[in-house]
């Protein structure tokens, strides 16, 4: 292996090999990364990935976690945490991790959409209605959401509404009176 003072160019190429599905290697490559860098949150964090793509869910979410611990700002390790939790059954610690992605970033769609998601499925309706707009008020197209906000409305009432939804999230043509455009 490379020098590791050309460290962004080594994991770009672990990258590659989990990009083409070659996580064995990416997991051997990384593993020789933390033997020598222990500090390096990158490499835990992507090894998280190897583990959580391979199914490894607890050990994507240790791994994910010492991450964490070396670097607290990292937003992806927060809600890749989330999800793993979510595989485990942690259904309040990942909710947790969701959070603190969105702390760091308020903007993070896919966090937004995780916790609309979590507080749909355990009937907190306001809460769910305030995620679900608000991660369409940052991506409107945003095809998962727009199924699940539509399905929300559905469920709580709102038919006509939802039906707008899911429309949405099916890509219906939609026609006006000088145009069409396709959504």
């Amino acid at each position: 292996m490379k020098e590791l003072n050309n460290n962004h160019e080594i994991l770009n190429q672990i990258l590659k090999k989990i990009k083409n599905k070659n996580y064995k290697e990416a997991e051997t490559e990384l593993i020789k990364i933390i033997k020598i860098e222990k500090n390096n949150y990158q490499a835990y964090y992507l090894l998280g990935i190897v583990f959580g793509l391979n199914k490894e869910f607890e050990k994507a979410a240790e791994n994910f976690k010492y991450s964490i611990t070396l670097n607290n700002k990292n937003k992806l390790a927060f809600y890749n945490l989330g999800v793993m939790l979510k595989e485990i059954g942690q259904n309040k610690e990942s909710q947790s991790s969701f959070n603190k992605a969105i702390q760091i970033d308020p903007n993070y769609v896919e966090a937004n959409l995780a916790i609309a998601k979590y507080n749909d499925e355990n009937n907190k309706f306001t809460d769910a209605k305030k995620y679900y707009e608000k991660t369409l008020s940052l991506d409107s197209n945003n095809k998962l959401a727009n199924q699940l906000y539509g399905r929300f409305l559905i469920r709580i009432g709102e038919i006509k509404k939802g039906q707008y939804y899911n429309y949405k999230y099916s890509g219906v043509i939609r026609f006006d009176e000088k145009d069409f455009k396709i959504i």
